[in-house]
């Protein structure tokens, strides 16, 4: 799941969330220019589908704004 609302998504149980950018605009910010934008946006797509080839035990939440091409997973507590 792709969302702006992680915290809510994380506690609901949805097992891997996606932070998404912001609640009009989840996969993508507008404001950075066309070219930033699709480039952000891409950035947070690539991230679902890694998310979707991870294995996780718990709801596990996952930055595309991480540092790094493996972008860690931050477990809910």
């Amino acid at each position: 799941m792709i969302s702006a609302i992680y915290t809510f998504a994380l506690t609901t149980g949805a097992n891997r969330v996606v932070r998404g950018a912001r609640i009009e605009h989840v996969c993508g910010d507008p404001s950075l220019g066309p070219e930033k934008d699709h480039a952000y946006g891409m950035r947070i797509v690539t991230t679902a589908l890694d998310a979707l080839a991870t294995p996780v035990a718990r709801p596990t939440l996952f930055d595309p704004l991480a540092p790094g091409p493996a972008r860690e997973a931050v477990h809910a507590s």
